[in-house]
C-alpha cells in the first residue's frame, strides 16, 4: 500500500499573526464591555434611585441567611420582611428575620403575598395569626401582583374586591393604613382608582415610577448585593428626605 503524503502545517505569516492578535484583542474588549454592561454598570433605575437618601430592603426565605448586624452598617434605613402568603403559608425565615432586624435597630415592617385563588378573609386571618402589628415600626403591606399566581386570569374586579376585604380586616386590627405593593401593570389592572386612600409601594425596574397616584416606596432592583445577605435582596427607596422619613416613622 502506498504511503500517504503528510500534509504540511501552514504557519501564520507575520501579517496573519498581527490580524489574529487584533481580532483577539477586540473580542476581549467586547466581552469585557458586555460583562460590565450586564453585571456591573448601574441601571437607569439605580442611577435615579441614588438621588433619594433613604434606602431599604425587602427579604424573604429566598434571600437565605442574613446577618442583620452586618446589614445595619450599609446604609439600610428600613427593612420589609415577608411574613405570610395565601391562607396558610408562613415564610420559614420570618420570625428569625423579624427578631434579628429589630435587634439590629433597623425599622421593620412585614408584608403578605396575596393569592388570587384564596379569599381576602382567609388571607387576613393567616396574616394576623402570625403578625403582631404593635411590634412593627412601619405599616403592614400587601403584595399584589400577577407574577406567580395560580390563576392570573381571574376577573380583575373579583381580585380587587377580595383585596379590599383583606385590607379592611388588617386595618381594623392594626389601626394603620395598609400599603399596597405592586408592579405597574398590576397597579393599573387591580388598584388604580379603587384604593386611593392607601399608600403605594411600586416596583419599577426601568426607571422612576410613572403611575397615576402618589407612591411612598419604590422598588428599583431585584439584584442588590449586601454583605451579610446570602442571596440577592430587593432594593427600595423612600419618597422623601431624611426629615420626612423621621416624621413618617413617628406616624
Amino acid at each position: 500500500m502506498a504511503k500517504k503524503k503528510k500534509k504540511k502545517k501552514r504557519k501564520l505569516t507575520r501579517k496573519g499573526k498581527w490580524v489574529f492578535g487584533i481580532a483577539g484583542g477586540l473580542l476581549f474588549v467586547l466581552m469585557g464591555w458586555f460583562v460590565y454592561r450586564v453585571f456591573v454598570a448601574p441601571t437607569e433605575a439605580e442611577k435615579e434611585a441614588g438621588a433619594f437618601p433613604i434606602r431599604g430592603i425587602d427579604v424573604s426565605k429566598h434571600t437565605g441567611y442574613i446577618d442583620w448586624q452586618k446589614i445595619k452598617g450599609q446604609q439600610v434605613d428600613f427593612a420589609y420582611i415577608k411574613s405570610t402568603e395565601g391562607s396558610t403559608y408562613l415564610d420559614p425565615r420570618f420570625r428569625y428575620n423579624l427578631r434579628e432586624a429589630k435587634e439590629a435597630g433597623i425599622p421593620v415592617g412585614v408584608y403578605h403575598f396575596f393569592r388570587f385563588h384564596r379569599s381576602g378573609k382567609e388571607q387576613a386571618e393567616n396574616f394576623l395569626n402570625h403578625v403582631n402589628p404593635d411590634e412593627l415600626d412601619l405599616p403592614p403591606v400587601v403584595d399584589l401582583e400577577e407574577w406567580g399566581q395560580y390563576n392570573s386570569s381571574k376577573n380583575a374586579d373579583s381580585v380587587s374586591i377580595e383585596l379590599k376585604i383583606f385590607i379592611d380586616a388588617v386595618e381594623e386590627e392594626s389601626d394603620r393604613r395598609v400599603i399596597i405593593y405592586s408592579d405597574k401593570s398590576s397597579f393599573r389592572k387591580y388598584i388604580q382608582g379603587k384604593f386611593e386612600e392607601n399608600e403605594i409601594w411600586i416596583c419599577s425596574l426601568n426607571g422612576k415610577p410613572a403611575i397615576e397616584q402618589d407612591w411612598v416606596f419604590w422598588q428599583y432592583s431585584h439584584k442588590g448585593k449586601l454583605k451579610g445577605a446570602q442571596g440577592k435582596v430587593d432594593m427600595n427607596i423612600f419618597n422623601g428626605n431624611r426629615d420626612e422619613w423621621e416624621a413618617y416613622l413617628e406616624e
